[in-house]
């Protein structure tokens, strides 16, 4: 059995989380999840990282916030223009619903307000930075103010009015350094359909149809030009001034005609979060066809269900793996399941969380200041902790706690 130890530079924590396991043994259904091992409060080393990354990393400046560790596991602190700004708050505002801890609640609260400016900054992942902070806030914060209402109206009209284009159909993410709906070329990658949850949002809860007809245009563009007839995707599609397609290309992958894990990770949770805000059964379908190539892609490459950074390139130093990926999918695969309640889809995010909870993937030492290792930016980049990897799993346990309607797994210790 393996135990977390405490930091030295971790302040303790406030209060335990009930039912710590202890000793027990949790083996899988699933033949791909590491077998036989054993788990001590996995939720108390996440308090533990949670509060070392507020304390000490950021220390308590809610104008800072952070993407991804260095290789010695030190995050690398960024103002509130990185694109990963609202994954800080949202880990906050999950461990304040799953511990009813108030000072979880105003550490959200704090760094949420350090995000209320990209409300109003043109930016492809303005929904990240904003759904993530003040949707979370308002839908499962207890923080449903007018405020916070206004703030993602307001988010979600930048996005709107400085990325979409109705010739396209489309959100634009890149060309870098451009956000002019109207200039060419115009990029779209994969990643876009997960900003959108704010823009379909505020489409539902502002009375902003028009939003949601958007949103839907873009999943179906996207759909379209960036996921193969195999069902996995290209990472970026450049679009000319007719809506026509003029090139695909990749900027985190191995190749153009290779894929990306986490882009693909980003089709299955983004098609199944469009369902829920839908009820188009295309989304549903999109979700479970991007599913089950990411699920035979990784199988090729692994026995854990934690895939390399590309699907196609050789697995060597410049092929990381990705343990956000499996953590978003995860995620993802629990939605499945409220969706669908096939079984299926829990156990496999069960031994995906599994296999992120052993000691390969789980930064059980206190100096490594993520919670998961070996996550990557890209293809060609060493073995990272990323706060966007730590979000998707905190989130994948508050999924299966609210969600799910059955007990934790038991090697989570909750």
């Amino acid at each position: 059995m393996f135990l977390f130890p405490c930091s030295k530079k971790r302040v303790g924590l406030a209060s335990a989380i009930p039912l710590i396991l202890v000793g027990l043994t949790f083996v899988p259904n699933n033949s791909y999840a590491a077998q036989n091992t054993q788990y001590k409060s996995v939720m108390d080393l996440i308090e533990s990282k949670s509060k070392g990354l507020a304390v000490n990393s950021l220390k308590n400046d809610h104008e800072l916030f952070t993407d991804y560790t260095d290789t010695d596991g030190e995050w690398d602190t960024k103002n509130s223009r990185t694109w990963c700004s609202g994954f800080v708050p949202g880990i906050f505002w999950y461990l304040s619903v799953m511990t009813e801890d108030k000072e979880w609640k105003n550490r959200a609260v704090s760094w949420t307000e350090g995000v209320r400016a990209r409300s109003y900054a043109t930016d492809n992942d303005t929904g990240f930075q904003i759904f993530d902070s003040f949707g979370l806030g308002y839908t499962i914060g207890g923080e449903n103010t007018e405020d916070y209402k206004s703030v993602m109206v307001t988010g979600a009209k930048t996005l709107v009015e400085e990325r979409y284009n109705n010739e396209i159909g489309a959100f634009r993410s890149w060309k870098q350094g451009v956000s002019n709906p109207i200039s060419m070329p115009f990029e779209v990658n994969i990643d876009q359909l997960m900003n959108m949850e704010l823009v379909l949002w505020v489409g539902k809860n502002a009375d902003k149809p028009e939003y949601t007809q958007m949103a839907i245009s873009h999943a179906d563009k996207t759909w379209a030009n960036n996921v193969r007839e195999n069902g996995s995707t290209y990472h970026v599609v450049s679009y000319n001034s007719q809506g026509q397609v003029v090139k695909k290309r990749t900027h985190q992958g191995w190749k153009t005609e290779s894929t990306w894990s986490r882009g693909q990770a980003w089709a299955v949770y983004a098609y199944a979060m469009y369902y829920r805000y839908t009820g188009l059964d295309r989304m549903l379908e999109r979700s479970k066809k991007s599913y089950q190539y990411y699920l035979e892609a990784t199988k090729k490459q692994t026995n854990d269900l934690v895939p390399y950074a590309d699907f196609d390139a050789p697995l060597d130093k410049d092929n990381p793996r990705d343990s956000s990926a499996a953590a978003i999918v995860a995620s993802a695969l629990i939605e499945l399941y409220k969706i669908t309640k096939e079984e299926q889809y829990l156990n496999d995010a069960q031994a995906m969380l599994n296999s992120l909870a052993t000691p390969t993937y789980l930064a059980n030492n206190p100096d490594y200041e993520s919670i998961l290792l070996k996550g990557s930016e890209k293809w060609g980049e060493p073995e990272v902790g990323s706060i966007f990897g730590d979000y998707f799993f905190v989130e994948a346990l508050y999924r299966w706690k609210v969600w799910t309607n059955k007990p934790l797994p038991e090697h989570f210790g909750l």
